[in-house]
């Protein structure tokens, strides 16, 4: 039940704007429990980590957001552009945070966007993109069992110190980058024939 809440909360944060499926570093920030400056400064601090896979909004585009939903209406007067994440820079926080709150809440996540960007094919005789699908899923199923691997390294960790920091944050980052090439590799493979969540216009969550 309580996973069942948070893939609800994630869903009514998640915007369509320029065509992209993206959150808000202010929604982020509350999913990972810490404040949005931490947040952006982290992010800042390891920009080169996110390549295009955010960007920060303009004021036409906050107006319209604000406009569309009411929980925003505190950004209307703010004189800071919130910026925007695609799910392959929302998946870097979970090594640049290094926590497991980011851990656990990148994995409902990841199965958010993965069920919003085509789970579900027009054309059932397109074997080879699903045949990617079927894999992006096995590969999913393989990085939650290993991000509960390295949540009892933790909890070790705290009891006994005898695992390598350096060792399990090398870890969680070869997680993303595998998830990072997967993404890629289905979008790739996406094409007319997949069905995608139809937002009715920009900023409804």
């Amino acid at each position: 039940m309580e996973n069942n809440n948070q893939i609800q909360i994630i869903e009514s944060k998640i915007f369509t704007i320029r065509g992209q499926q993206v959150m808000l570093d202010r929604d982020l920030a509350e999913l990972y429990q810490v404040e949005t400056k931490y947040l952006n400064r982290v992010f800042k601090r390891n920009i080169n980590r996110f390549f295009d896979d955010y960007f920060q909004l303009k004021k036409i585009e906050l107006n319209q957001l604000v406009t569309n939903c009411h929980r925003l209406q505190k950004l209307k007067h703010s004189s800071s552009m919130p910026y925007a994440f695609k799910l392959e820079g929302i998946l870097q926080f979970s090594s640049i945070l290094n926590s497991q709150i980011a851990i656990t809440t990148n994995r409902h996540i990841m199965g958010v966007f993965i069920k919003y960007n085509g789970l579900i094919s027009q054309d059932i005789n397109n074997e080879l993109l699903n045949e990617r699908l079927k894999r992006l899923e096995a590969e999913t199923k393989l990085f939650n069992a290993k991000a509960e691997t390295i949540h009892a390294e933790m909890l070790a960790l705290k009891s006994d110190h005898k695992i390598d920091l350096n060792v399990q944050n090398m870890e969680i980052n070869d997680l993303n980058e595998k998830m990072t090439e997967l993404l890629t590799e289905f979008n790739k493979f996406r094409d007319s024939s997949i069905i995608i969540k139809k937002d009715d216009g920009i900023g409804k969550g």
